[in-house]
């Protein structure tokens, strides 16, 4: 799993900019809106193939990630590589939503699919 730096600004004239991802071999090739209802959950899980980027859009959640548990907020962006074991928890009363970006997705290898 790697967190992506949110530190690391670039500042012009009228403008800022960071790199979030230098480098991509692969290609993106299915995006979700996902949205966790109150106190529901994801169950841990892993992707055979699929490698994911989670950009947590409201509420906060926590993430398993290989049996560790973490709080993400809205504007963390999460990289996961296949094979990695990921869940979330909602523990708030509130929906929790993040888009998902696949990364080699192939059908039959989404929780979904």
């Amino acid at each position: 799993m790697q967190r992506i730096n949110h530190n690391n600004w670039v500042k012009g004239k009228s403008y800022q900019k960071r790199i979030l991802i230098k480098e991509l071999k692969e290609k993106i090739n299915l995006i979700e809106d996902v949205i966790v209802v109150p106190k529901g959950e994801i169950p841990c899980h892993s992707h055979d193939f699929t490698d994911e980027i989670f950009y947590i859009i409201n509420n906060s959640a926590i993430m398993i990630v290989n049996n560790k548990e973490f709080e993400v907020n809205p504007g963390d962006m999460i990289y996961v590589d296949k094979n990695e074991s990921h869940g979330f928890r909602n523990k708030s009363d509130k929906e929790f939503k993040m888009i998902v970006f696949k990364i080699n997705f192939r059908k039959g290898d989404s929780l979904l699919s």
